[in-house]
């Protein structure tokens, strides 16, 4: 298959046109920050700008580097568009002004960045799509973890979810290039100040810039750029016309042949793909020949097939008369580095017949490394049709070529002599298309015998007189030679390219059918009986489901025997076919192909036929591949289905439970603040002292809750907008203590706090919800007798503020200990809520703070609480940010 010229393909003149119109998108990819991403990107802009183009800096963001600010001073920088949000004074990219100035080249740093509510964008990348728009060259940068496909397998190893991403197809049409530092490197410019400041640094250091993360996001990152220079290569191909055996990115191909020794080359490819780490598809050629054979040799195709598919390989089969040629034309299509082919030990006189495949792949993969497996073992000669066939055949043939001279022999008195060997064309052509062509190769023979015989004085002889009836004769041989091999030769691409056809139709048909259910029981119902219809077999679902074995899809089969359950669970624990007519319990009915998808095992399919031949013909063993793949997809999506039903399910419930709460929070702490006023009216003593002391202390404990019941709505909604100011913690924990009536003599609470300890920059109201919720934690949990001891450290640019307590302390897991709603049962943490510890980790984070949980090296439970030491310049780059 090639691809179309542009002289005769209009979508290229379209896709060129679109190009054209748009700017070009030039990325700046990093695997984190701090690896140089707006150095290079200004640098690149410099030398554009030396070389005439008219470049502008729409957004550059130096982080406070001198090195960086000196290669914007010869670059015309815009100025930003101020907004006033919430009494802050922003300043966001002026996105008018720039499409206003229309630039060859406009910078535009940070491509992930959130916009300032008001902004005409919510996102910069949806800037960045209008300066494109209208015909603007855009350079710009971002880091791996960004990318919305990638945010998911960041998180995994990082724990760190980032927020801001952007979409994929963004950078579609996108040049990326990586910005690469080796992690040694960029820890070193860590630890120098050279990304962070020195107190943000050293949490860095502990948790994001670590060099086993550092690897993984650089490995991410070098992997996605090397999948989009090959994606670009190919959209450029396809706008442009043009071939190329260019290839980036290792592929590889096996040519699949029916012999003995096709399994040696699919291991041999299979070993190639594990050593470059790269995908493999295994192709069958259906030739004519290749068709003709039958028998053990047709058996033998279909193991190879299941042997390709069981290691991995993904199985295509191409139509066309010279395999050589169709294996290089699949292989440019497929952009395949390596081609991967077996070769038997044949004889001179056989390779001059017949031809050799390979070396026919060799002479044409030009660009393309071919790599010859030389078989040990020369494969057994294909078996032939039956001999009783090929005479039938062969006398048919003879009929015809009879019936046609009896006809021209009864005609001759009225047709002209030179008409009589071009009528003599027509039985050949005819044998050699409906026949095979072997009976259209005799029937040619016999009809220049009988032009001879019938027709060429002296008649009824095989002697010719006259010369020119020997050219005739010599002429009419060749000729019938000729068409009778090329009527045979179309008749067997007809039939191979009409087999495809068949298949890929009745693929598209199921497909169709499965794409349209929903149900897990119709599925299998549909899934077995279009199956079985296509495979002439019987077909059933089989899954495990609570530790039994589920049949479906099938009612005349619901139960297996002992040798098919043991056949099925075997398939189900290891992912590969059973059963009958494979090399595992093979003595069960029914052969089962576990259907496999990124979810896992969703099952097997069961197949049976109830005479004893092969369950799966060879015809039908590609088929059954793409069946099975299809099945899989099918229950795959079900099961999607439901999760995502659930997830809103769960998303709803959580909605209206946040917003019931928030209503209740609200409508109760109005009567709740005056019965408080009025409990702490009346004096503690008398008779009822007791009680008037239980009244203030549950009503102080209600309206804490409540308290929590606020937050956690203002955390749900996204509403925590942090104060920053100097907040001295020493401040905050007396009036802590006071709130809680732990400020006396005998209090429960004692507190230990290092003198000259320095201010932090953080949200006063925010840290006192936080030290409410664990001091009152610690209280309430702890026995009666117990103290609880608050301490306040220092740790170079960090200060910490910790809260024991003599409980039992935390059990061993603790990963949920901090999610909403969430209590852990058989420990000092059981009661309450389960929102105070939630809320008391997202304000934590929200003020750029952590909160870590442990168990005393005594007895009870340790809460800290750490935050970064007060920087004038940096509380005042976060209110600006705010």
């Amino acid at each position: 298959m090639t691809l179309p010229t542009p002289d005769n393909d209009a979508e290229h003149y379209l896709r060129l046109a679109r190009q054209e119109q748009r700017g070009r998108l030039t990325v700046y990819l990093g695997a984190a920050p701090g690896v140089g991403k707006t150095y290079r990107m200004l640098q690149d802009a410099a030398r554009r700008q030396a070389e005439g183009v008219d470049v502008v800096v729409g957004v550059a963001e130096t982080h406070g580097r001198s090195e960086t600010a000196l290669l914007l001073e010869p670059l015309d920088v815009l100025p930003r568009h101020r907004m006033n949000h919430q009494g802050h004074m922003l300043d966001e990219f002026d996105i008018d002004r720039a499409i206003e100035r229309h630039p060859a080249l406009i910078l535009v740093d940070e491509l992930a960045h959130s916009n300032a509510p008001g902004s005409r964008h919510p996102k910069r990348w949806q800037d960045v799509e209008e300066l494109l728009a209208a015909g603007i060259d855009v350079a710009t940068t971002i880091n791996i973890q960004h990318i919305e496909s990638l945010n998911d397998v960041v998180a995994g190893f990082t724990y760190v979810r980032v927020r801001e991403t952007v979409p994929d197809n963004i950078l579609d049409d996108a040049e990326l290039i990586v910005v690469d530092l080796p992690p040694d490197a960029l820890i070193e410019r860590l630890a120098a100040g050279k990304i962070y400041m020195p107190d943000t640094a050293g949490r860095a250091l502990s948790n994001f810039f670590t060099p086993n993360k550092l690897a993984a996001l650089r490995e991410l990152a070098l992997r996605f750029a090397a999948s989009s220079v090959d994606r670009r290569l190919s959209d450029q191909l396809r706008t442009t016309g043009k071939e190329s055996d260019f290839v980036a990115g290792e592929r590889l191909m096996v040519a699949v042949s029916p012999g003995k020794g096709g399994a040696q080359v699919i291991r041999h490819a299979k070993r190639m793909a594990d050593m470059f780490n790269a995908p493999w598809t295994a192709v069958v050629v259906e030739s004519g020949r290749a068709r003709a054979i039958i028998g053990a040799q047709r058996e033998q195709l279909a193991d190879n097939l299941a042997l390709a598919a069981s290691l991995g390989a993904s199985l295509m089969t191409v139509a066309a008369d010279r395999v050589g040629e169709a294996l290089v034309d699949q292989a440019r299509q497929l952009r395949a580095s390596q081609i991967v082919i077996g070769k038997s030990r044949r004889s001179r006189w056989f390779e001059w017949v017949h031809g050799s495949v390979a070396q026919a792949v060799i002479r044409k993969a030009q660009g393309v490394a071919v790599h010859v497996v030389p078989l040990t073992d020369a494969d057994e000669k294909p078996d032939k049709p039956r001999e009783a066939l090929l005479a039938r055949d062969d006398m048919i043939a003879l009929a015809i070529v009879a019936a046609m001279v009896g006809l021209l022999h009864l005609a001759q008195p009225w047709l002209p002599f030179g008409a009589i060997d071009l009528l003599l064309l027509v039985p050949v052509i005819l044998s050699a298309t409906v026949l095979r062509l072997r009976a259209g190769l005799w029937s040619a023979l016999w009809a220049a015998l009988c032009y001879n015989f019938f027709f060429i004085p002296p008649l009824h002889t095989f002697t010719i007189d006259d010369p020119q009836n020997v050219i005739t004769f010599l002429v009419l041989a060749l000729v019938a030679t000729v068409v009778g091999w090329l009527a045979g030769r179309i008749r067997r691409q007809a039939e191979t390219s009409a087999g495809v056809a068949r298949l890929n139709a009745s693929l598209a048909r199921f497909a169709g059918l499965m794409g349209g259910l929903s149900q897990k029981e119709e599925t299998a119902q549909v899934a077995c009986r279009e199956i079985g219809s296509l495979l002439d077999v019987e077909a059933i679902i089989v899954t495990i489901e609570d530790g039994d074995i589920v049949v479906r899809g099938n009612d005349a089969y619901r139960a297996l025997d002992i040798v098919g359950e043991a056949a099925v669970r075997w398939a189900l624990d290891r992912g590969v076919p059973t059963g009958r007519d494979t090399g595992t319990l093979n003595a069960s009915d029914w052969q089962f192909h576990p259907l496999k998808t990124s979810l896992g095992t969703m099952g097997a399919l069961g197949l049976a036929r109830p005479s004893q031949e092969r369950i799966i013909r060879p015809d039908d063993a590609i088929m059954l591949a793409s069946l099975v793949d299809q099945t899989a997809l099918a229950h795959e999506r079900i099961v999607l289905e439901g999760q995502a039903r659930q997830v809103d399910t769960l998303r709803e419930r959580d909605r209206l439970r946040g917003a019931l709460l928030s209503s209740i929070a609200h409508d109760l702490r109005t009567p709740l603040t005056a019965v408080i006023a009025a409990a702490e009216a009346i004096p503690v003593e008398g008779a009822f002292a007791e009680e008037v002391s239980i009244a203030r202390s549950e009503s102080r404990r209600l309206q804490r809750f409540l308290n929590d019941l606020l937050e956690a709505s203002r955390i749900e909604h996204g509403t925590i907008e942090p104060r920053w100011e100097s907040v001295d913690l020493t401040d905050i924990i007396a009036d802590v203590l006071h709130a809680l009536r732990q400020d006396h003599a005998d209090a429960r609470v004692t507190t230990r706090i290092d003198s000259d300890c320095p201010f932090v920059s953080s949200d006063a109201l925010l840290l006192r919800h936080v030290l409410i919720n664990l001091i009152d934690n610690a209280l309430k949990f702890s026995p009666a007798t117990a103290k609880v001891e608050v301490e306040l450290l220092c740790r170079g640019q960090e200060v910490v503020c910790r809260v024991s307590d003599e409980g039992p302390g935390l059990p061993t897991n603790t990963d949920s200990l901090f999610d909403r709603f969430h209590r852990l049962e058989g420990s000092d943490r059981v009661g309450g809520s389960g929102l105070g510890l939630w809320i008391a980790k997202n304000f934590t984070e929200a003020v750029g703070g952590t909160i870590t949980a442990g168990n005393r090296a005594g007895q009870g439970a340790v809460f800290e609480v750490i935050l970064p030491v007060f920087r004038k310049d940096e509380a005042e780059g976060r209110a600006a940010d705010a």
